[in-house]
């Protein structure tokens, strides 16, 4: 039962609601604007609001058992201070700030609560709080923390690579129109960890406490703020997202690497904020060079006049047997050219059970595929192309 109720307050900090909102008005916006510009939605379901109760169960179980089985504490302070961060990037910064920044920085914040540093320890202290001390410990568990953040979003990443690839048109400088393609999906991760001495017990008589020696502890379910959001405009989206995934779990092994060499030395806890600082400016340099690799590509996703680009594919659909990729342009419809969507969809209702295809490939060769469609229903094949009209 009192499990029961540290689940229960869990659901009930301004976090998880916050990221549930803005997994929702995510969702929403993109389900809106596919309406608007491709007819209907390619994926009419909110998969950022299902991903985020879903996926954020399952990363819950496994970050739970890394924090309880390594013993990993924090500071209430410490996770004031993180909560009180994270939804202040939510409520102020469009997607927020990257989980990693929010995570480095409520360290940096923590540091100056330290008694020697200022003041507001003491205060602090005549409120209950005790834990206020800055220690290599907690610093070290951070490590830990960052690294579970860093390998749920590789997870994120790699599990979802083909998902959430919704286009979106955007006018280049000459004025051509182009599509980019965003990954983004937040969560909230139920982590457990521990709590020194009895501080939610002052508060919560039920409170759930345990001793370790002569060490009294509390367990906590703490929100962990889990995601990104990244953008091409010239890469196949799923090698992207993977090459993204492959660069946060190496990310998250050094985090884990530092932990382990500083659980073997006597560095002190501004040594390990510094490196805690590294991994963090490490993840933004990543971000940076994904950004700079797409940058100098040489394809783009962009409208054309030698027949129609293939800008999206709706999952379940005839499309999903045409072996199609986002980039391929269709020269031909059942043997007839096209150069529009709109002699496209005549060419398609010139057969009204099947579609044969001649398409050129982003490596510039030729294919032939076809399948059968839904009788007199062409708009269902599922192939998203540029409208005919401009945006």
């Amino acid at each position: 039962m009192q499990v029961l109720k540290v689940l229960e307050l869990f659901l009930l900090q301004p976090l998880v609601w916050l990221g549930l909102i803005r997994s929702g008005l995510s969702a929403r916006q993109r389900v809106n604007y596919e309406r608007r510009h491709f007819r209907s939605a390619i994926e009419a379901r909110y998969v950022e609001v299902r991903n985020f109760f879903k996926d954020g169960l399952l990363l819950g179980i496994g970050a739970t058992l890394i924090g309880l089985l390594l013993g990993l504490t924090v500071s209430p302070v410490w996770v004031v201070i993180y909560e009180a961060l994270a939804c202040l990037s939510l409520l102020v910064v469009p997607f927020g700030l990257i989980p990693v920044t929010v995570l480095g920085f409520s360290w940096l914040i923590y540091w100056a609560f330290n008694p020697r540093l200022s003041g507001v320890a003491a205060q602090l202290q005549t409120h209950g709080v005790t834990t206020t001390s800055l220690s290599s410990g907690l610093v070290l568990n951070g490590l830990v923390i960052l690294a579970v953040v860093l390998l749920s979003t590789a997870w994120l990443l790699t599990r979802h690579n083909t998902q959430l690839n919704s286009p979106q048109i955007r006018p280049d400088q000459r004025g051509k129109r182009i599509v980019r393609y965003r990954w983004q999906q937040l969560l909230v991760v139920p982590m457990g960890v521990l709590v020194p001495g009895d501080w939610f017990q002052g508060m919560f008589s039920w409170w759930p406490v345990f001793q370790i020696g002569q060490q009294s502890y509390s367990i906590l379910l703490l929100p962990l703020f889990v995601g990104v959001s990244a953008q091409v405009y010239k890469q196949l989206p799923q090698d992207a997202w993977r090459r993204l995934a492959l660069g946060y779990s190496a990310l998250a092994g050094v985090s884990l690497l530092m932990a382990v060499v500083a659980r073997f030395t006597t560095w002190g806890p501004q040594w390990l904020l510094g490196l805690l600082g590294l991994v963090m400016v490490a993840t933004w340099l990543l971000l940076g060079q994904h950004r700079y690799h797409d940058a100098h590509q040489q394809f783009w996703y962009s409208d054309t006049d030698l027949g129609v680009r293939v800008i999206g594919l709706r999952p379940k659909t005839p499309a999903d047997k045409l072996n199609l990729s986002i980039g391929d342009v269709i020269l031909e419809c059942n043997r007839q050219p096209v150069h529009t969507e709109a002699q496209f969809y005549a060419a398609l209702l010139k057969s009204p059970t099947y579609v044969h295809l001649k398409v050129r490939n982003r490596q510039q060769e030729l294919i032939i595929t076809e399948t059968a469609i839904y009788n007199g229903a062409p708009h269902e094949l599922g192939i998203v192309l540029f409208t005919d009209q401009e945006d």
